[in-house]
């Protein structure tokens, strides 16, 4: 059997063998997280079940909608061509760069940003550092493979699986945290915060793939050294203040990024229907079920908001026995301000009573 690119095609195969691969690194605190048997983990691992199948669904559905319409141009390109299957999806995947197309689908539009946005801020701000300041204090082993995990499979489906880990390691509060790894944390955060406001004026132009390039590698470089998570006692320095104007910067300018975001996407709108509010719904679910990949990526937000719900209330409930009044609001203005804004305020939140707690 001819294959014409077989490049193409291990590329993508690769693909899935890296998701295999960091399931694997990280599948022995799964299988400790479960040996646990409590009700937080089980909520958590259902939720990432969830997340997986409400994100992949229209994974898969986008790859097919990619190749079907690379097909159909096929028939004219490659007019002399006879194509065994194998062979059209590596002229395919030569074709088309999978990608590019997603991330440009989510990324150009007003109405296609405005969800998108959310997953990236989130991700930069909020969920880098609390892989590393968690996993930090906890001992969490392998954190940088729970981010990767999460460019590749869905944020939402790592996040899911973290929160179940990190609900049987100790809390680690008086563990210190490396003043190197806050150093570059904050870097990361502030470098990370600047691609996504850039991200919606290169996403039709040659500087989209670099700025998201960037991203990516910020998102991973405050956990990728030992040196900057596994520090020994005697080279740090305890540092909740520092954490709680890290989580708040990332709160405040996530919420900056959305409200710019909404005003942005108001001023696009064309009242037809002679209600706003109808018309504010109709764009929003449109976009959302407008293409596969803008689907599969706005369910990954939606996901994150009701993980993120779900560890607020958990969390809360193991610490105080009965959830906080500021906890509840914070779990009401979720679906509002997005978990970008409220998960930032929610661990800067239970720093703030820390520090009261041991002064």
């Amino acid at each position: 059997m001819t294959i014409e690119y077989p490049i193409a095609v291990s590329i993508l195969a690769s693909y899935f063998v890296l998701i295999a691969g960091l399931t694997w690194r990280v599948a022995p605190d799964i299988k400790h997280s479960i040996k646990n048997h409590s009700l937080g983990v089980i909520i958590f691992l259902c939720l990432a079940v969830v997340s997986f199948i409400a994100t992949w669904t229209y994974m898969f559905k986008f790859f097919l909608h990619s190749y079907m319409e690379w097909k159909a141009l096929a028939n004219y390109k490659y007019d002399n061509v006879s194509f065994s299957l194998l062979n059209s999806i590596s002229y395919w995947l030569h074709d088309v760069s999978l990608f590019d197309s997603a991330w440009r689908q989510v990324c150009v539009g007003a109405w296609q940003w405005l969800w998108s946005h959310q997953l990236c801020s989130l991700t930069v701000a909020v969920w880098t550092p609390i892989l590393a300041i968690e996993g930090s204090r906890r001992r969490i082993p392998y954190v940088w493979a729970y981010m990767i995990l999460g460019q590749v499979v869905a944020i939402s489906v790592a996040s899911s699986l973290f929160f179940a880990v990190m609900l049987v390691y100790p809390s680690g509060f008086h563990q210190n945290v490396s003043k190197k790894l806050l150093w570059t944390l904050g870097a990361s955060t502030v470098g990370g915060i600047i691609t996504v406001i850039i991200s919606p004026y290169v996403a039709s132009t040659s500087g989209f793939m670099p700025n998201l390039l960037v991203m990516h590698i910020l998102l991973i470089f405050p956990l990728a050294s030992k040196k900057f998570i596994y520090m020994p006692q005697f080279g740090s320095i305890s540092t909740p203040l520092i954490i709680i104007t890290l989580y708040t910067f990332a709160a405040g300018a996530n919420l900056s990024i959305y409200i710019n975001q909404w005003l942005t996407c108001l001023a696009t709108l064309e009242v037809k229907s002679g209600s706003f509010i109808c018309d504010v719904y109709t764009a929003l679910i449109g976009t959302f079920f407008g293409h596969p990949a803008q689907t599969s990526i706005s369910y990954d937000i939606v996901c994150m908001q009701v993980i993120s719900v779900a560890w607020m209330l958990i969390s809360s409930k193991i610490r105080d026995k009965e959830i906080p009044s500021w906890v509840l609001g914070l779990v009401l203005l979720t679906p509002v301000l997005s978990a970008s804004v409220t998960l930032p305020l929610f661990f800067a939140g239970c720093e703030y009573r820390n520090v009261l707690k041991n002064d």
